[in-house]
């Protein structure tokens, strides 16, 4: 009986020390015109077959959307969002860890923060090449094949449903006209063709 009592002793010291801490880095605001970039902690870092995410959504929306998060050294992570829309004026988010069937392990306290013209985000390498690469997770079938609400597509290209399954992100279109407002879609299909007054240069003769 003591040896049960000691066992299950030490599976919950164990288990305590092994609790994930997740909290955000507060950030003052989120850009209009690029993407912002949002970051955290997890201490101790996330296990093999463990994810950091990062869940965001217009804020009072229903539903949340995701995307994984990139790893520094030190506990500290980072994720860089879609472009805002106009209409976007704030960001509800909240960080997790999810094991491999997307079960919450641990999870931040959610924040909210405002989207401003004037905010400023100087994007490093690391972060502007994930801008031109990202990916966007689904939390609920109603979001199956649908725009990100709230949130533009330029550089939006996976798109992961809420069974895990990935697909290339169609909703934005191959020619990235989607995200645009319909003044410029109408613009774009009255005007097909660009007139200079510069003469073009002369084809180069065959031999």
């Amino acid at each position: 009986m003591r040896t049960r009592a000691l066992f299950a002793g030490l599976f919950l010291v164990c288990a305590a020390a092994q609790a994930q801490s997740v909290s955000v880095v507060d950030t003052s605001c989120i850009p209009r015109k690029t993407n912002g970039v949002l970051r955290a902690s997890i201490i101790p870092d996330p296990s093999v077959g463990q994810s950091p995410r990062i869940y965001f959504r217009w804020k009072e929306q229903p539903a949340f959307y995701w995307a994984p998060m990139e790893v520094e050294p030190n506990g500290r992570y980072w994720a860089v969002l879609p472009r805002v829309e106009d209409r976007n004026h704030e960001v509800e988010y909240y960080v997790a860890v999810v094991d491999a069937a997307g079960k919450m392990l641990a999870q931040s306290e959610p924040r909210s923060v405002k989207v401003q013209s004037s905010c400023q985000a100087n994007l490093g390498p690391k972060e502007k090449g994930v801008s031109e690469s990202l990916i966007v997770g689904e939390t609920t079938p109603n979001q199956y094949r649908k725009k990100v609400i709230g949130f533009q597509c330029p550089g939006l290209k996976i798109r992961v449903d809420h069974q895990g399954v990935r697909r290339p992100d169609e909703e934005c279109g191959p020619c990235g006209l989607a995200w645009l407002p319909p003044t410029a879609l109408a613009t774009a299909g009255v005007i097909g063709v660009i007139v200079t007054d510069e003469d073009p240069e002369p084809s180069p003769s065959r031999p």
